[in-house]
Parts: C-alpha cells; sequence; structure tokens
C-alpha cells in the first residue's frame, strides 16, 4: 500500500506554490542587494534566523522524540524528520551571511570595538576564521545528527526490530546535549555578536526555546493540512492534537518566563554593558514591545489553557499560525534595533528576505517529506503509542 497517495497533489501544488514565491522573491532580492547592499544583509540575517528555527528546531524535537517516546511524537516524526534534513540547505544559505560579514557584525572593524575587561577575550573569540570554522562545525554536527536519525529510521520501514530503536535512543541521549550546546554556541555568534560588549548567559536557551516553538506551531498547521488524507486519517485523533497544544502552551510559557528572567537580572544589575541591549530597543521601537508581550504571550496563553481550542484541529491550528506572525516579529525584534538603536525601522527588504526564504525552504521540506512513508511503519513503539492514544479516547468517551 502507498502511504503517500493520498496528500500528493496537495503537496505538489504546495512545492510548486513556494518555489514560485521563493524564485520571484530571489530577483527580488539580487535588486534588492545591488542597490541596498548593507540593508540587504541586514535583513537577511534576520529572515534567515527565522527560516532556521524550523530546521535546527526540528533536530531538537526529533532527539526528544527518540528519548521520551511520547504519543505525540509519532504524528508529527517524519515531518520533524523531513524538517531537518533541510539542514544542508541552510547551510548554503548561510553563505550570503558569510558574504556580508562586515555589513553587519560590528566587531569586523576591531579599531572600532568598544573597551572593557572582557572585551579582549572577545576580540579573540570574534576573528573571522574562528567564526567561520565554528559554523562549519555547527552544520555538520546538525546535518550528521539529522541524516543519521532519518536513515535509520527509513531503514525500519523496510526491517522491523528493535534494534534501530535502540540505536536511534543511543544517538539521542548524547544528541539533546550537543543540540543544546551547539545551538546555544550558534545563538551567541550570529545574534548576540550583533552588539559584541552585551552578553547574557540565557540567550542562547531562549533561542532554542524560540526554535522549538516555531517548529511546534509549524508541525501542528502540516497535521492540519494533511489530516484528511491517509495514513493520518486512520489514527489522528483529537488527543494527539491535545498533547501538541499542551506542548505549545509549554513553550510559549517557558519564552515568556525566559525573557522576563533576563529582564529583572539585566535590570537589578544595572551594569552599564548590559543595559545597552535593551536601551537599543527602547524609543520608537516600544511600539512593538507591547504587542509582542501581549500577541506571544497572553493571547495565546489563554486561548491554549481552553481544552476545547487544543482538542479542535481548525482553532489550534489558527493559534499556531498566529504564534509564527509573533515568533517573525519577536525576531525581528531582537536583530534589528542592534542596527537602528532606538528608532523603529523596517524596510521592504525585511518583508521580502522571509517570504523568498522562507518559499525556499518550504518547497525543500516538502520534497523531503514526499520521499518517504509519513508515519513510521515498523517502529515497534508507534502501535502501542496508538493504543494509549485508542484508551485515552475510549475513556474520555
Amino acid at each position: 500500500m502507498n502511504h503517500f497517495e493520498g496528500p500528493r497533489p496537495l503537496l505538489d501544488r504546495i512545492q510548486q506554490s513556494a518555489l514560485v514565491v521563493g524564485g520571484l522573491g530571489a530577483c527580488a532580492l539580487v535588486v534588492g542587494a545591488i542597490f541596498s547592499a548593507q540593508q540587504f544583509f541586514q535583513s537577511y540575517l534576520f529572515a534567515y534566523m527565522f527560516v532556521l528555527s524550523f530546521a535546527v528546531g526540528s533536530l531538537g524535537i526529533l532527539v526528544l522524540h527518540h528519548m521520551v517516546s511520547g504519543r505525540w511524537g509519532f504524528a508529527i516524526q517524519r515531518l520533524i524528520e523531513a524538517a531537518a534534513r533541510t539542514i544542508p540547505l541552510m547551510a548554503l544559505l548561510f553563505i550570503p551571511i558569510l558574504a556580508g560579514l562586515s555589513d553587519v557584525y560590528p566587531w569586523m572593524n576591531q579599531n572600532g570595538m568598544p573597551q572593557g575587561p572582557l572585551m579582549g577575550f572577545k576580540q579573540t573569540y570574534l576573528s573571522v576564521p574562528f567564526f567561520v570554522s565554528r559554523a562549519v562545525l555547527y552544520f555538520v554536527i546538525w546535518t550528521v545528527m539529522a541524516f543519521t536519525l532519518s536513515r535509520w529510521s527509513h531503514m525500519q520501514d523496510q526491517n522491523a526490530g528493535a534494534a534501530l530503536t535502540r540505536k536511534m535512543r543511543l544517538l539521542s541521549a548524547p544528541g539533546i546535549i550537543v543540540y543544546v550546546l551547539t545551538m546555544t554556541f550558534a545563538g551567541f555568534d550570529w545574534v548576540m555578536s550583533l552588539e559584541p560588549q552585551w552578553y547574557s548567559s540565557i540567550f542562547g536557551a531562549l533561542i532554542i526555546v524560540s526554535q522549538v516553538l516555531s517548529t511546534l506551531a509549524l508541525c501542528i498547521i502540516a497535521l492540519r493540512l494533511l489530516a484528511a488524507y491517509k495514513p493520518f486519517s486512520g489514527f489522528l485523533k483529537e488527543t494527539h492534537f491535545h498533547h501538541l497544544g499542551n506542548l505549545l502552551l509549554t513553550f510559549v510559557v517557558l519564552w515568556a518566563y525566559m525573557q522576563v528572567s533576563q529582564l529583572i537580572i539585566i535590570w537589578s544589575g544595572n551594569l552599564p554593558e548590559e543595559n545597552l541591549w535593551y536601551l537599543h530597543r527602547t524609543g520608537t521601537w516600544d511600539y512593538l514591545v507591547v504587542p509582542l508581550v501581549i500577541g506571544h504571550f497572553f493571547i495565546p496563553f489563554f486561548l491554549l489553557l481552553s481544552r476545547r481550542t487544543k482538542r479542535a484541529m481548525a482553532r489550534l491550528a489558527l493559534v499556531a499560525v498566529f504564534i509564527l506572525a509573533m515568533r517573525l516579529a519577536d525576531m525581528f525584534w531582537l536583530i534589528t534595533p542592534a542596527f537602528h538603536p532606538g528608532e523603529f525601522h523596517i524596510h521592504w527588504l525585511d518583508v521580502a528576505v522571509p517570504i523568498s526564504l522562507g518559499g525556499l525552504w518550504l518547497a525543500a521540506f516538502v520534497r523531503n517529506l514526499k520521499g518517504y512513508s509519513l508515519v513510521p511503519l515498523h517502529d515497534p513503539r508507534f502501535e502501542p503509542a496508538l493504543e494509549r492514544v485508542e484508551n485515552a479516547v475510549g475513556a474520555e468517551g
């Protein structure tokens, strides 16, 4: 039986539309790069970090899934595997950032680096060869982990047994640690170093939580689109969406907790090198802060408290779409004030680049998704997980 027959026309249309949008957007970006190179690179970094969330965040959820074997994980396993296999594409799309280092990162001009007790170490750490070497290392590690776990999972489709399950779990145990460490330092390198005098030990964890939140929202939207087609129509229950909604709520709260914790610590310390980051995000940037606080936390928080919202896939998908919009705004707020401190600034490239990169990434994601069965066929944990869902549904009935 072909488990993929049902949704193929839908996924073909999505892939073709994404390619058209990505291609047309790329043409616009060439024009923008010619006439405003510095703005292009700044907008590109913001859009790149947003799109990267789906690829690397999927890897984080994948290793977590293999460790805990939650029933929610089998519904999205092939989605996050397909997303994680786009990491080589993200490595390729990282090249423009390397080409525009001098237009984005102030530490490229060592004479213009601010002075301070830690700046000596930072000048060594933020050198171009070391920066590029670390980036290559991150992408190599992520790619190896993503493709190894995906290959073992797809091998299991042909060969039933628990041996491959054990191998995936054994790799995922250290894989969680590796993912957290590499993404933490990538967050330091690619975002925090935009303001090299500033530092926050929680910033890397905030990037990781944001990535997982974005990926969960994307998976919920994808499941909503695929729920009417086989094989999902045969096993997806309200309980699956309930669990995913609970996870979404958890990471919405965790995001808010980390944001408030960072603010309180820096505010109470009142150190100039720490306060500066928030000062850059005052002035007319305040007009974005209030919508972010309300839209990124309060609205989804109260919506996701409702059991009815979490168990209705259409409602939950709408909440997920709203969260993704807030995630885009939050990434804009994290990055753009570094280039325009105290003064809200938006350029047409800030709209065009996310659309273009998002289209190219979505096309690659759908292409990966079409290559294999949409569910793990012979994973020994899959059937028991379905039975637990059935029992839970029966008990609730």
